[in-house]
Formats: C-alpha cells, structure tokens, sequence
C-alpha cells in the first residue's frame, strides 16, 4: 500500500486508514449498496425462520431444487444444457441450432417481462441463462418453463409438446417432497 506506484482514488488505502482513524470514510460509501445487502440479509434470515445460518441453508437447497427442476424441464423440451457439472445459481441452456439466443431473450421479455439473460463474450447468442437463487422459488421455475413452451413455439416454429417441460419439473419437486417425508399428491 505504502510503496505501489498504480494510480488510484477510490482504493487508496492510505486515506481510507487515515479516515478510519477518526470514524470516518474517506469518500461518500454508496448507502443505497449497505441497505439492500441489509434487506437481503432479512430476507434470508426470513427463510430460516430468524436464524441466518439456516437461512442460508434453506437458500442454496431452494436453489438447487429449482435448478433441478429448470434443468429437468429444459430436457423434457429436448434441449442441451451447456454444462456437464452446473452449479445451483443458474442454469446455461444451448440454444437449439441456427437459433440466435438472442431472440429467446427477447421473445420472454417482449411476451412475458421475463428475464432470461443471453451468454456473454463467446457464448453471446449460443446459450441462454436462467437463474435460480435469491427471490426465486417453485411458482417462478413453473412460469418460466411454461413460458419457455411458448417462446420456443415462436421462435422456433417447430411444434412444441405444451406441459412437458412443467411436468417433468413438477415430478421432480414431488420427488423431492417425497423424499422429506410430506405427503404429495398423485
């Protein structure tokens, strides 16, 4: 800190320890960043019914479960997923042959106020991408599957087998279900 030579204003530690010495920043902090990552904590320690350990928890297996249900889906449509080993935040979906992703993006946002964002840098209008975590949960998987029915009709043209993406998610939320020892039915 004391010796590097890179230009800086924001990230000059010297001043900021300065500042910190007296209880201060050394710039305006950006206030409205500090009270939405205080919302999202509450948010999170919601889902764990006041515990933040257990919130965090029941987040990331909320997450897993509707990216399960969204990889499912996706499948059930006979779409590829672009990786073999995704994480739980969100799922990359190829886009079906000689088929710009971007008119998928589009097509949810232009009929659904969706967001569904396009592959970035060399994936740009190969892939498109789902996200699962946060304020996102089993009605949200639901709607955007059957809204990828829709958007994959129109932009395709090919015949689409309405329901099949939502069924296959809904058989694996039962199982999951199933599997906590509730009672699901038929």
């Amino acid at each position: 800190m004391e010796t590097a030579k890179n230009p800086r204003y924001y990230f000059d530690l010297r001043k900021e320890r300065k500042s910190a010495a007296k209880g201060e920043t050394a710039y305006t902090p950006a206030t409205s960043l500090f009270a939405a990552m205080g919302a999202a904590l509450e948010f999170v320690r919601g889902m764990g019914n006041g515990d933040l350990a257990k919130g965090r928890e029941e987040l990331v297996n909320n997450a897993e479960l509707c990216a399960e249900m969204t990889r499912a889906g996706a499948k059930a449509l006979g779409l590829k997923l672009y990786a073999s080993a995704p994480a739980a935040a969100l799922t990359a979906i190829s886009s079906p042959d000689g088929l710009d992703s971007g008119k998928i993006v589009r097509e949810f946002r232009e009929s659904f106020d969706a967001v569904v964002a396009n592959g970035q840098g060399e994936m740009k209008g190969k892939i498109f991408r789902i996200a699962h975590i946060g304020y996102y949960d089993y009605l949200d998987t639901i709607g955007i599957l059957g809204a990828l029915e829709h958007v994959l009709a129109k932009t395709t043209g090919r015949t689409v087998e309405y329901g099949a993406a939502v069924k296959a998610a809904q058989e694996v939320y039962a199982r999951s279900i199933t599997d906590k020892g509730q009672l699901v039915g038929a």
